[in-house]
């Protein structure tokens, strides 16, 4: 098959996918990864990964943390900055080190492993929590700004550890190299990102307006996109680490509204379905009867952790337990995230096929649960604001 088929293929069985996924009230991510699933090696073999699909695919993963950072609201953080970042932080710390000591303990993973399998539980995907928000009317609330701050955070904490990890246990790292000068590296990176995002983005941007050319300001926000994500693995780091850190640069540019209408279509008309595809093509059944516990457990560790550390974060700064239980439930969902966390520790040789499989259903089914979950703590702690409103009506006649 021509990649010209392949791709007119995933494109069409995408659409398609994503299309039945909404239908049912699913995120879209989850049919379009079902299709490489079903289309792939795993169920009807019609798909295969090929060079073409993984070289799409990488350029998928840049761009989707590319749209990630550019999306990044940074004044919505800096407003709720306490109770957002203790929220992140504990719903990071509480799945994470849950599921490596799971993994190692219980399952005799290697510990680097055991981490990123941590690390892939740590992710959280704002977006279908947003959707369940503006279903229920909790958008414009408390609740909703510390999840969509603590999301803000949450992103750039995961995906810190994620280019850290990489650099350090992947194919990549070097066990010759001094530890003074790998910390080093990676200092100068992060000064670096901060240094170029704050200084030479804007003037970037600007000296590429006045070109008298069509597409001046897309075709600068992809410059610094792969730019930024080529300086990242010149140094060791992940490329979506770098991809990350200029959409979050431009995010603070006058420049971000337009760059969103431009660079969203270029990867999720494309770029984007592909990366998902791909991941299903990888997925095999052969052996995984063996790994229901696995799932299983991580399943319910996956769920608790996040719902636990958010909440608890939450009560810190005094929300009633309806309002922290909101928070928490608001920062169980996966999505993308753990999606792109999962294939860099794939890809990195950092878990095997059968894990592989079995946290991308990890993800899959906390994705699907965690909506369900947002919606029973939004109904009760409306019931219960109810129910409070009409004691007190009670007391007055």
């Amino acid at each position: 098959m021509s990649y010209l088929v392949q791709l007119v293929l995933i494109l069409i069985l995408t659409k398609i996918g994503a299309h039945l996924s909404n239908m049912l009230n699913f995120p879209s991510v989850i049919g379009e990864l079902l299709v490489g699933v079903l289309a792939g090696p795993a169920v009807l073999h019609i798909l295969t990964g090929t060079t073409f699909i993984q070289y799409f695919s990488e350029i998928g993963v840049i761009v989707l943390m590319f749209i990630a950072g550019l999306e990044g609201d940074l004044g919505l953080l800096m407003k709720y900055w306490r109770p957002a970042l203790t929220v992140a932080i504990l719903g990071v710390i509480f799945p994470t080190l849950t599921a490596a000591g799971l993994c190692a303990w219980m399952f005799d993973f290697p510990w680097t492993t055991s981490a990123f399998i941590g690390l892939i539980l740590s992710a959280t995907s704002v977006s279908i929590s947003v959707q369940v928000l503006k279903e229920m009317g909790k958008m414009n609330t408390k609740e909703g700004a510390i999840i969509l701050g603590a999301a803000v955070a949450d992103d750039i904490i995961c995906v810190i550890l994620l280019g850290i990890c990489v650099a350090l246990f992947g194919n990549s790292a070097s066990s010759s190299q001094p530890m003074w000068l790998m910390i080093s590296t990676k200092l100068l990176f992060f000064v670096l990102m901060l240094v170029l995002g704050k200084y030479f983005v804007p003037k970037f941007m600007s000296f590429f307006g006045k070109l008298n050319t069509s597409e001046n300001y897309a075709t600068a926000a992809v410059i610094l996109c792969f730019g930024f994500a080529a300086i990242a693995v010149a140094l060791g780091m992940s490329d979506v680490l770098g991809a990350y850190f200029a959409g979050i640069a431009l995010s603070e540019t006058k420049y971000k509204d337009i760059l969103v209408q431009k660079i969203e279509p270029i990867g999720y008309a494309i770029f984007i379905p592909v990366f998902f595809v791909s991941i299903g093509l990888n997925i095999s059944f052969k052996g995984l009867q063996h790994d229901i516990l696995f799932i299983s457990l991580l399943v319910v560790v996956a769920i608790i952790g996040k719902q636990l550390g958010g909440s608890l974060g939450a009560r810190l700064f005094n929300l009633t337990w309806s309002e922290a239980n909101i928070v928490g439930a608001g920062m169980i969902s996966r999505g993308e995230m753990a999606l792109v966390v999962t294939n860099v520790a794939f890809q990195a040789s950092l878990i095997d096929q059968n894990h592989y499989t079995a946290m991308i259903l990890v993800t899959v089914v906390t994705t699907v649960i965690a909506p369900i979950i947002l919606k029973i703590f939004i109904q009760h702690s409306t019931n219960t604001q109810q129910y409070s409103n009409d004691s007190i009506n009670e007391v007055k006649l």
